[in-house]
């Protein structure tokens, strides 16, 4: 049963790496460009909790998984992709909705008085490009990560293949 363990393990990281790269650089830029902003801001509040459960969760199920020995370089690399969606769940997503909660609280605070508004939003929206842009950095660490692992993977199941 070698052969269904490490085709289980490739189907599942094909899942874990093209649903990253996938919805990171080709469905979310389309939905930002066709979608108004609260639209796109409302499909990524749905999105995002499975979506960096799944970049954290699915590494630590290909480690527990790998149909070979896992030697360290690839063990480092399916740890930082793990933690690259882990930070992201739950540290930087809850930053995000906190920034994007109190900016909503803003306009309706100052919605008769565009000036306040504008005052006090330019603070938030700086915070919210910082998060944003650190989030950014790990959804780019995870892509790597796991491209990463999958050349390891490559390497690994070569021997599966007969000579």
């Amino acid at each position: 049963m070698p052969i269904v363990k490490a085709a289980s393990h490739l189907l599942l990281y094909s899942f874990a790496f093209g649903g990253s790269a996938f919805y990171s650089y080709i469905a979310s830029p389309i939905a930002f460009k066709f979608l108004h902003r609260d639209q796109f801001s409302l499909l990524q509040n749905k999105v995002f909790p499975g979506f960096f459960a799944m970049q954290g969760f699915t590494p630590i199920a290909l480690a527990l998984t790998a149909p070979m020995p896992l030697t360290m370089a690839p063990a480092v690399a399916l740890s930082a992709a793990s933690a690259s969606g882990l930070i992201n769940l739950f540290w930087l997503l809850p930053w995000n909705r906190r920034v994007k909660e109190q900016r909503l609280a803003l306009k309706e605070k100052y919605k008769d008085d565009p000036e306040e508004l504008e005052k006090h939003d330019a603070v938030l929206r700086k915070e919210f490009g910082k998060s944003h842009g650190i989030s950014l950095l790990f959804n780019v660490s995870h892509v790597i990560s796991m491209l990463a692992y999958g050349i390891y993977l490559t390497k690994g199941l070569l021997h599966f293949i007969p000579k």
